[in-house]
């Protein structure tokens, strides 16, 4: 009988290792190396900025114009032409910041080595980035520069228009040059801004936009831009959406169908200025206080309330006495005007009127309103007690008819202060479609086809062209005089070329083209200074235009 042999762990771990040492050995001797090594140069690429006049970073304002030209050398030639070389060129841009709140968003501006394009950006630091690949290898070269954007649209001309490439759909465009913002020297005209900036169409057919001053501090405002199926807010310095339709009611109706959006009161009495909406037949306020810094947090609240009210025309007196009322409207249906007081929400008649000093019964008008705007009135500067000014129509003749709702009570029986026949003195007057009256001068316009005339109401002379269109087929779709409702930003001079500045804007069906153009004129005549102008291409037809507020 043999012996048994014990072997330890220690004993057995140390015969192994020697084993497996031995074994790689003999293995790796036997192992014939098989392999083909095929080493190919790369083609070499290389980007040069140096001499092309580049900055090592930019700082410019949105929408501005980015020009970079490096140059690109393939196999130590320089490539001055795409078919010199088999590369490919990709420029992008991005947000130079990470973290919590950063924009991870990759815009493309281009494919050509050459770089010309506007920056649509909003306000921030980026950084614009070529690469260049070469097809043969897929090898990249790459090269950044730091770019910061300024934004900062303050003051300026806003146009509303709908959209020739999207009909159905609304969009933004603001002008800035010496007449429309004031200390500047420059011409920069910026279109589509609501879609550039949110990255959405903007639904519906355009009916106002408006700047409403609640604060004096630079940005705390937002700009409300109302279409027949929406109304949002957008930034004040950057068009930026804020509010979406819900945003400003306490609690939203059940239908979204804006009909009107405007402003009540002259914004000097803090507390008693109020944004208005008509939506779906009712009336909708939001009061606010006017402050030096604070932005607006308050919202509409409940409708105005009027069992027997019939359709609601879109229009509402915008600089009326505020002491006594809280809203002032007019009914299509029963041919009236009624208001709630400061505070109300009930809509009510006004007293009797006595017809031997009224030029006609704001109860009882028996006219259709068609359009409408505030202008001359009882005083002028920061007290802004101007006259609401409106076309109306009856058995088809067109009138126009001043109210004094700006210093009056509901108990005075005299509210009606003219009523002038247009149907002899002016010519195309059944086919206008847009009006101005001046705040200073006794005169009107309207725009009827490609003309526009200056009635001057209380001359009893016939309206006389004040101008017209360069082409047949530009139709006048609005006519606006630079001013504001603000008394106080109004009367103290912070309104560029308030009075004495005409906006002309008309639409070209067969081109599917819109043009603004805008003169210097005499504010108490309203006769044009033809000798220079400006004019701009819209992408759409314009309903309304109105000045963008700024402390400047």
């Amino acid at each position: 009988m043999k012996p048994i042999i014990q072997i330890s762990a220690r004993t057995m771990r140390q015969m192994t290792l020697p084993l497996s040492l031995a074994l790689a050995v003999t293995c790796a001797s036997c192992y014939e190396d098989k392999g083909n090594y095929d080493y190919k140069t790369l083609e070499e690429v290389s980007i040069d900025t140096t001499n092309v006049g580049m900055q090592s970073e930019y700082a410019i304002m949105r929408f501005d114009t980015l020009e970079l030209s490096p140059r690109v050398f393939f196999q130590g030639q320089e490539v001055l032409h795409p078919e010199q070389a088999p590369l490919d060129y990709l420029w992008t841009i991005y947000s130079a910041t990470t973290g919590a709140g950063s924009s991870t968003v990759i815009d493309t501006l281009g494919h050509e080595r050459q770089l010309k394009t506007p920056i649509t950006r909003t306000g921030g630091n980026y950084l614009v980035q070529l690469v260049v690949t070469n097809r043969n290898d897929g090898v990249k070269q790459f090269f950044r520069v730091p770019v910061a954007v300024s934004e900062v649209f303050d003051g300026g001309w806003m146009v509303f228009y709908e959209r020739a490439d999207n009909p159905g759909y609304s969009d933004v465009a603001l002008i800035f040059n010496p007449w429309t913002k004031l200390n500047v020297n420059y011409n920069r005209h910026y279109v589509n801004l609501y879609e550039t900036t949110n990255g959405e169409l903007l639904q519906g057919h355009p009916i106002r936009c408006m700047d409403i001053a609640v604060s004096l501090a630079s940005g705390n405002n937002y700009v409300g831009l109302c279409t027949d199926y929406t109304l949002v807010g957008v930034s004040e310095n950057g068009i930026q959406k804020a509010l979406e339709f819900n945003d400003f009611f306490h609690q939203a109706p059940a239908n979204m169908k804006p009909t009107w959006y405007g402003e009540h009161g002259s914004g000097v009495m803090s507390g008693q200025s109020s944004e208005v909406l008509i939506n779906d037949n009712r009336i909708y306020t939001n009061t606010y206080s006017f402050s030096a810094t604070e932005g607006r947090n308050t919202r509409f609240g409940v409708p105005k309330f009027d069992a027997g009210i019939g359709t609601l025309a879109a229009w509402n007196a915008e600089v009326p006495q505020t002491l006594y009322y809280g809203i002032v409207v007019y009914d299509q249906t029963y041919h009236c005007f009624r208001y709630a007081g400061y505070n109300s929400a009930q809509l009510e008649q006004f007293a009797p009127q006595d017809l031997n000093v009224a030029a006609f019964d704001i109860n009882n008008t028996g006219m259709t309103l068609l359009m409408a705007d505030w202008g001359k009135g009882t005083s002028q500067g920061v007290a802004l007690r101007p006259y609401d000014y409106l076309i109306m129509e009856k058995d088809g003749e067109r009138y126009l008819a001043l109210t004094n709702f700006s210093s009056s009570t509901p108990a005075d029986n005299n509210i009606g202060v003219g009523l002038y026949p247009m149907k002899d003195l002016c010519p195309g007057i059944n086919q206008a479609t847009t009006m101005a009256s001046s705040h200073v001068g006794n005169f009107i316009y309207y725009g009827a086809g490609s003309t526009l005339y200056n009635f001057a109401y209380d001359s009893t002379l016939p309206a006389t062209e004040a101008w017209t269109a360069p082409s047949a087929d530009e139709q006048i779709t609005c006519v606006r005089i630079m001013k504001y409702y603000h008394g106080t930003i109004y009367g103290y001079g912070m309104v560029p070329r308030a009075d004495n500045l005409v906006h002309i804007a008309t639409w070209n069906e067969k081109t599917q083209q819109g043009h603004l153009y805008q003169y210097l004129i005499n504010p108490a005549s309203g006769i044009l200074d033809i000798s220079r102008s400006y004019d701009y291409a819209i992408p759409g037809k314009v309903k309304d235009m109105a000045w963008k507020f700024s402390m400047q």
